[in-house]
């Protein structure tokens, strides 16, 4: 019963912050707006980024400050593994990111019961939103703050939510690996983009296992920083300089070969950490 209060109250306090980021944001001036222009991505794609941090980054802190108890700030002291260790992540990530779009969705295999079709159509219509913004955001925005606005931000305010605060709670109430895969279904299904729902769901449990593993959030916030980074760097790229918008789509598959080197890339350096932090 005790923990099932922490857990309302991981929730409680994520609405609270999630309702004093809009609060702020409206206060600072940070209104919705058409991307049109190199300032207004600036201002969409940092408003972003501080609802972020205000609203899962501030629950997160909020959670290990009143609720998590003392050890829950060990998460944060340490590094949790080696400088061979982050580096060898890297080149997981990158091989994940390869191969994981052939895991996304498309419209056509994407369909629910005809009593769910309201549902359906909401799904697909937030998809086409959140596209749609991505793509100004690249078009118009400069590449460092994109990185920072939509890598680093998000690999901290989130992990601090999911992988800092609900992970380890729920893991007070199940099976850690159940809770593990669970935060990785809800921190996919928080974002809200179907298409991508499975390829994020597995991001977020290989990120629960870097902080079950290593004792600490960093090499989960790294693995995150370093998924969006890739995805960002990738769609400027194509956008700017290759001539492959397309790219930025939800339901893009790279090639079946560069698919296969990024299963390579992955399943080696995946299987190389899953040895070496199972001995840590």
């Amino acid at each position: 019963m005790r923990e099932l209060l922490r857990l309302a109250g991981l929730l409680l306090l994520l609405g609270l912050t999630m309702m004093a980021s809009g609060l702020i944001l409206a206060f600072l001036g940070f209104t919705p707006q058409v991307v049109s222009s190199a300032d207004t991505a600036f201002q969409t794609a940092a408003g972003n980024a501080l609802a972020l941090l205000i609203g899962f980054g501030g629950a997160g802190l909020l959670y290990l400050l009143l609720i998590g108890g003392r050890n829950s700030w060990s998460q944060l002291r340490s590094f949790g593994a080696s400088g061979q260790v982050y580096a060898i992540i890297s080149l997981f990530m990158f091989g994940l990111f390869l191969v994981l779009p052939w895991l996304s969705l498309d419209a056509e295999s994407f369909s629910l019961p005809p009593s769910l079709k309201e549902w359906e159509m909401f799904l697909k219509k937030q998809e086409e939103n959140i596209e749609l913004l991505m793509t100004a955001l690249i078009q118009h925005g400069s590449l460092p703050w994109l990185i920072l606005f939509m890598a680093v931000v998000p690999g901290i305010a989130e992990e601090l939510f999911f992988r800092g605060a609900l992970q380890p709670q729920l893991m007070r109430l199940m099976n850690p690996h159940v809770a593990i895969w669970l935060t990785g279904f809800l921190f996919s299904a928080i974002h809200f983009q179907v298409y991508g729902f499975f390829p994020r769901a597995v991001l977020g449990v290989v990120m629960g296992y870097l902080s079950y593993y290593t004792g600490s959030l960093l090499p989960a916030m790294w693995a995150h920083f370093l998924n969006n980074a890739y995805a960002t760097i990738i769609a400027y790229a194509g956008m700017h300089l290759l001539n492959h918008p397309e790219w930025m789509s939800s339901t893009y598959r790279p090639p079946i070969w560069v698919a296969l080197i990024g299963a390579v890339i992955a399943g080696g350096t995946g299987f190389w950490l899953y040895r070496r932090l199972r001995r840590a």
